[in-house]
Order: structure tokens, then sequence, then C-alpha cells
């Protein structure tokens, strides 16, 4: 965890209040819907902000409106969680929107992905805050059993996570493990999305990933812009510090076009992360693809390349 001292969020009872924001692109209402209809199913209250169903374009209304949602439910002692709707584009456009002494005060279980990496690594530096890389209501993916379970679990269970499962490999688009580079490391969990990780690079937001575990996936790039990305990284001297790296499910970062000569996603995984000499893990449910692990960002994990495994070793929530 870099910036604050790492603040913990508490359990999320059943009862409890979730929350619903979207900080970025424009939600779908059937999606919303469906994806509160389950969040009540499973016995949580919901609580939709007053923008969520804004429309700007590629953004889920101004920026003045999505700031203002964010931070009302922050101050709002009775919502218990803050979830994203969904993902796409436009959290980084918030980020000096934000009240982070709200925050600090009012540490609250977050969970999100894609885009909302920018909040994950924002509210790392700014309040030091664990948070959760994890289904978004809007978008839980096809793989509701899974997706389900491991949200649930993350909202209410006190003590660490333990090994982090892997789906059923006979489901559907199940991704499987893909040792890059071998070895065991530990250390504090962090990242999320290679593009918004990039993107925030010579921001007051740009992550420090020293000692690290690194989580990193996308969606719908060539391999060559995984491998650019990456490459930034590397000049930017963000890896070499690194204690590990795990490379979530990217399933359309893959190959590239079929008309074009690519190399392979693990091909440049390999190329590129295999020279810094430490742990490397591709395949990890936790991407784009239908299967969406909830990862506490800013605890202590133990990741073994070889055995295909992330184990969270320290408690997410205050107990």
């Amino acid at each position: 965890m870099t910036g604050a001292a790492v603040r913990r969020p508490r359990p999320v009872p059943l009862g409890g209040t979730v929350g619903v924001v979207a900080p970025a692109g424009p939600v779908p209402p059937e999606a919303l819907e469906e994806g509160l209809r389950r969040l009540r199913a499973w016995g949580y209250r919901t609580v939709v902000g007053e923008a969520v169903l804004d429309r700007r374009g590629y953004l889920a209304g101004s920026d003045q409106r999505r700031a203002e949602d964010f931070n009302r439910m922050w101050a709002d002692p009775a919502v218990d969680a803050v979830i994203c709707a969904r993902g796409g584009y436009g959290a980084m456009r918030i980020l000096d929107r934000i009240d982070w002494e709200l925050i600090r005060r009012n540490p609250k279980f977050f969970c999100g992905f894609s885009d909302i990496t920018a909040l994950h690594l924002a509210m790392a530096r700014e309040a030091g805050l664990v948070t959760f890389h994890g289904p978004m209501v809007a978008a839980f993916g096809g793989a509701h059993g899974y997706n389900g379970a491991g949200l649930r679990r993350a909202l209410q269970q006190v003590g660490p996570l333990g090994e982090m499962p892997w789906p059923d490999p006979a489901e559907e688009g199940a991704p499987r493990p893909l040792t890059i580079r071998s070895g065991v490391a530990e250390g504090p969990l962090m990242g999320g999305n290679l593009t918004l990780i990039v993107s925030l690079l010579g921001t007051p937001w740009e992550p420090d990933f020293t000692g690290c575990i690194v989580l990193l996936e996308d969606v719908d790039e060539a391999p060559y812009r995984v491998d650019r990305m990456l490459v930034q990284l590397l000049l930017a001297g963000k890896l070499q510090g690194a204690a590990g790296i795990l490379f979530g499910d990217s399933p359309t970062c893959m190959h590239g076009p079929p008309d074009r000569p690519s190399l392979t996603l693990p091909e440049v995984l390999t190329e590129l992360l295999g020279p810094l000499g430490i742990p490397v893990l591709y395949g990890f449910p936790c991407g784009h693809g239908p299967h969406r692990a909830t990862l506490p960002l800013g605890v202590q994990a133990r990741l073994d390349a070889a055995g295909g495994t992330l184990t969270i070793l320290d408690p997410a929530l205050e107990a």
C-alpha cells in the first residue's frame, strides 16, 4: 500500500446496504436491474446513486454529477458498501473531485474492476483503503455462481480469504493457469487494468509497485499494444521492484488481427516479464472473461506461479 496507512473496511452482513454508483461509462438499465435483483436475493438492501442512469456520450453523465454521487455514498452512514455499476471509461475524470478526507474518515467496502482501477489506485494512495477488484452490479458476468460466491465471501469474511479458488475447468470459458516464470513470492496485491495503470503515470496517483504482487489485466488490446504498455512500465521502472506478477485472464488480448503478423500474449509476457526474475502467472480468473474473482487490493498475498495459486494471507476486513 502506498501513501497512507492501511485502512480496512468493516464486513457487510446480510441486511446491510449496498450503494451503487457509476463513476465511468453509461449503464444499461436492464443490466442494472438484473444486478440489483441479484444483490437483493442475496439478502442486501440497495440504494442507487441519483446519476447512475445518466448518459452523456461514453460517460454516465457529467463529471460533476458522477463525483457528487460518489462522494454522497461515502457520506451516507446508512451505506455499508459501495459497488460500481460498470466500467467503461471516465473514472479518471473525477479523481480531482473526490473528497478524499471523507473516504479516510469512512472506510467502506468498495468493489469494481476495469476502468475502476483508477479509483483503486487513487484510494490506495490517498486513503490507504483496502479495496476489492471484482464484479460490478451491471456486469456480474455469465458465471454468476463463481462470481457471486466470491463477492459474497469478500463482503463478509473477517479472516484471511486464503487460497483463491479457480472455476470448475468444465465450465464454459473457464481460464487455465499458464506459468510464464515459476517461483513463489509474497507482497501486497496491487494493480488492476493495464491501460489505466499506464494512464496514471505522471499523475499524483501513479502507483508504486515496489515489493508488490502486481495484478494486471486488459480487454480488446492486441498483443503489440500490451507489449507497448508493458515496455512503458518497464522504462518507467515500475515493475523492476515488484515481487511477482499476476496477469488476469484476458482472452481478447491473446492474438493479433488474423491478417497481420503478431506475437501471442504469452510470448509477449515471456519476453518482457520473464527477464525480471520474479514469478509470473497468466490466466487468473480476474479479468474480462466470464469468471471474476473478488480480490482484495492492498492485502498481503502469496503467488505460486508454478502451482497456479494466489493465497490471501491477511484479513481484508476489520474485525
